[in-house]
């Protein structure tokens, strides 16, 4: 091969993650604040990214595995929780994600940030068999709080009024202990 054939090769190769370090929006990957999504129910699961969970880690983060990953994703990826506090994760969440995902196929669903700072993909995880978005659930159901405001996503105030509801309704972690009679 020629030498400009070489630098065309290799500029090829490099671009998808050129693309991603960026921040653009990798091939494959169906980024909701792109699409203009205004609500979790409102993601279309058809344009999600399927995945295999076959491993629960730490704190709201899974390991998964991709059959087709796109440009930019490993086979085998850790993936957590997008708009959720990880610090602090409570047991019933951890028991929740293990029922409901482990050994399951899923969907991913992206934000504005594809990666964190450690490397884990970030993304919303659903259901496929009723579209349940589980980040979500777990703030609704009061096993999670909702990530700090520093961490931008497109969900923030559902997850926000959803969080404010179970406080309310003193559901999970916002339980409050009766005084004893």
């Amino acid at each position: 091969m020629t030498l400009s054939l070489l630098f065309l090769a290799g500029a090829l190769f490099l671009l998808p993650a050129q693309l991603h370090a960026e921040g653009e929006n990798a091939p494959g990957l169906y980024r909701v604040d792109l699409e203009g999504v205004g609500s979790c129910y409102d993601a279309d699961l058809s344009l999600m990214l399927p995945a295999y969970v076959f491993a629960y880690l730490d704190a709201g983060a899974l390991e998964v595995s991709f059959p087709r990953p796109p440009a930019g994703i490993s086979v085998r990826e850790r993936v957590q929780l997008l708009g959720i506090l990880a610090v602090d994760f409570p047991a019933q969440a951890s028991r929740y994600l293990v029922r409901a995902v482990i050994g399951r196929s899923v969907l991913l669903a992206f934000d504005g940030v594809e990666r964190s700072a450690t490397g884990a993909l970030l993304a919303y995880v659903y259901l496929p068999a009723d579209g349940t978005c589980v980040n979500l659930k777990l703030v609704r159901d009061g096993y999670a709080r909702v990530a700090p405001v520093e961490i931008p996503f497109q969900f923030r105030s559902e997850f926000e009024m959803y969080e404010q509801q179970a406080r309310l309704n003193h559901s999970g972690i916002w339980e409050q202990q009766l005084p004893r009679q």
